[in-house]
């Protein structure tokens, strides 16, 4: 089929079953959103944030976007830069992968990379700091905004969470990571409305305030906050799960090593996750939401020398993580086991806007 650009590709993206994970009879598939061109499920809510930018005369033709990110959302708006035409500047800091730094600038974005927190500790809010200082600079410039744009959750509503019900109309549980809490709000609000029954599990990252866990650090890209992002709709998820990050890294390296899929750091903690899950929920049909490829973490989570100079190799060895075996086992009991989600009322968080 031939398409008229490269962004009409996205979506659509494959389902595959995890032959050797199953647990206490229940059965692990994973939507594999690294076949997206930008390899990521960011190039869904990033193309839909620029769309809505566009309809709504915020983005004027051959503007400039300025956003921050630590990876996936600054190589989809560096592709749709190119299709497009826009100037694309990315606020990033230490932590981003030097492949989407490699991946942005071999397609023409510009990178400010940001290396003092802000006073909160944040090297986040020290970007969202910079970013507005840009966009002052900048005429003519937008701020997607992904942690709060609706654009972002209503992607996923229109189409992954459709894409899923089609893939497969009998799965019973949705597990997938929170990041800015657009793809899980989105593609749970959907398929609740569709199969109110399937339990929507959200994977964070331990150290993450997402969820209002306190706030502390981690390893893991692409994942964890020190706010509550207004795109994550909480009613809409069933059970939280904060995952290690030598849980989560460990993951992905087996799920490489034993079934040839090759996923990001967040993926690796989602399906640990589900893993979990599995053992307390017997005979269930699980779909995991990979979020990107392990394209982007050749050079660090799978090198072991990266790994190792970072502590992180070690405490996965001392876990006892290094075959399938042992992390299915370690999933039973976790460092920290899924919790029910609070519902309406426990909080004071304000309702989505999307």
């Amino acid at each position: 089929m031939i398409r008229d650009s490269l962004l009409d590709t996205i979506g659509h993206t494959p389902v595959v079953r995890l032959r050797r994970w199953s647990v206490a009879g229940s059965e692990i598939l994973i939507k594999l959103e690294g076949w997206n061109p930008g390899r990521s499920i960011k190039d869904r809510s990033t193309l839909s944030m620029v769309d809505h930018a566009e309809q709504d005369g915020l983005l004027p033709p051959g503007g400039t976007i300025i956003e921050s990110t630590s990876g996936n959302v600054g190589k989809a708006l560096a592709l749709i830069g190119v299709v497009r035409g826009y100037r694309i500047v990315l606020v990033t800091d230490r932590k981003a992968p030097r492949s989407m730094l490699s991946y942005a600038t071999a397609l023409g974005a510009e990178i400010e990379v940001v290396d003092k927190p802000d006073a909160q500790g944040s090297l986040q809010g020290a970007r969202i700091q910079r970013v507005k200082e840009l966009l002052a600079e900048i005429p003519g410039s937008f701020w997607p905004d992904q942690y709060n744009n609706p654009a972002n959750p209503l992607a996923h509503a229109e189409t992954t969470g459709h894409e899923l019900l089609a893939d497969d109309p009998d799965f019973d549980t949705l597990v997938t990571v929170v990041g800015t809490g657009g793809h899980i709000s989105g593609i749970s609000a959907t398929v609740k409305r569709a199969r109110p029954e399937v339990v929507t599990v959200g994977v964070d990252v331990i150290g993450s305030a997402t969820f209002g866990y306190p706030h502390g650090t981690w390893a893991t890209r692409g994942i964890g906050l020190g706010w509550h992002p207004g795109c994550l709709d909480r009613e809409v998820i069933d059970r939280v799960h904060m995952v290690a990050d030598h849980e989560g890294l460990a993951t992905c390296r087996l799920l490489a090593r034993t079934e040839g899929v090759l996923v990001g750091e967040s993926a690796g903690l989602a399906v640990f996750g589900a893993l979990h899950h599995a053992h307390h929920h017997p005979g269930s049909r699980i779909i995991v939401v990979a979020a990107d490829d392990g394209a982007n973490y050749l050079g660090e989570t799978f090198d072991d020398d990266w790994l190792w100079s970072r502590g992180l190799l070690p405490t996965i060895e001392e876990a006892g993580l290094t075959s399938l075996d042992a992390l299915v086992e370690a999933a039973r009991d976790p460092v920290s086991p899924a919790v029910p989600e609070p519902r309406a009322g426990a909080d004071d968080l304000p309702a989505p806007t999307w």
